[in-house]
């Protein structure tokens, strides 16, 4: 399921990079503006806290510029705001900031919220180095819930076509990315051909907010007694590595069994000779 998202990352966001850029720097008050070196599109979740260092690169009393668009600056040196953009002005030795990452992606649930952090540092000659500038994309957390409410029907109906689950987090560029766990329970029950319906480690795949799970087209109940077809989420995962959390789990349709009449005893009725 895991996918090189190199072309995703050139064809998606060059604008939005260079948009970024070209507005911060006007805050920023950048030496040499013009002057950039980018890095590769960096995917975190949105809510995250991040630390960005360039202490490798770092010789000491180097004075640095940072600013971040799509995040806050919560650590580093003393952070001010203009527009959108949260910087920390030229300060000696400010090699290390940290970021919270706060897009509002509640109106999509895959969608994804741009960011970027735009360093730049001089030394004691007051010469100034590029400006580094990594593009940052912001992903709701991994989840998967059931949201269709619970059936009951007689055996042999149909309960519907399918269930649906909601999805967040990140889709892959270009296949399926988010995989959905799940089992179903069905003693005394079956499909309208006989056919045993319980499964384990049943898989619902989809690359948008909604995965469904297809239902028997109509479902026996071989017993006497009411009997439940459920389906048990078990585990869910977007395109990135880690599990994703999981919110209503189950879907039953109870399924009532086909009464039998039986004879009709009358209590009273001729006899013939």
């Amino acid at each position: 399921m895991r996918t090189t998202k190199i072309l995703f990352v050139k064809e998606a966001f060059l604008g939005l990079v260079l948009l970024f850029i070209s507005s911060a720097l006007l805050n920023a008050q950048f030496e040499n503006p013009g002057s950039t070196t980018p890095q590769t599109l960096e995917e975190v979740r949105t809510g995250s806290n991040v630390e960005y260092s360039l202490v490798g690169t770092h010789v000491v009393d180097e004075e640095y510029r940072w600013v971040v668009r799509g995040g806050t600056i919560t650590s580093g040196g003393t952070v001010s705001t203009s527009g959108d953009s949260s910087i920390i002005a030229w300060t000696a030795n400010a090699h290390t900031i940290e970021v919270d990452w706060t897009a509002d992606l509640t109106a999509d649930a895959v969608g994804s919220g741009a960011g970027e952090v735009l360093v730049q540092k001089r030394n004691a000659g007051n010469c100034p180095s590029l400006i580094q500038a990594l593009s940052i994309n912001q992903w709701n957390d991994a989840s998967a819930t059931l949201v269709d409410p619970d059936l009951a029907i007689c055996s042999g109906d149909s309960p519907g076509a399918s269930v649906t689950i909601n999805l967040t987090g990140a889709p892959d560029p270009s296949a399926d990315g988010f995989e959905v766990f799940y089992n179903i329970a069905a003693t005394n029950l079956t499909d309208g051909d006989g056919n045993s319906l319980d499964g384990t480690g049943l898989i619902a795949t989809s690359n948008g907010s909604t995965a469904t799970i297809t239902l028997p087209a109509s479902i026996i109940n071989t017993d006497l007694a009411s009997a439940e077809f459920k389906i048990t989420l078990t585990s869910m995962h977007d395109d990135f590595d880690g599990n994703g959390t999981l919110g209503d789990i189950e879907y039953v349709v109870t399924v009532h069994p086909t009464p039998v009449t039986g004879n009709i005893i009358s209590g009273s009725s001729l006899a013939r000779r």
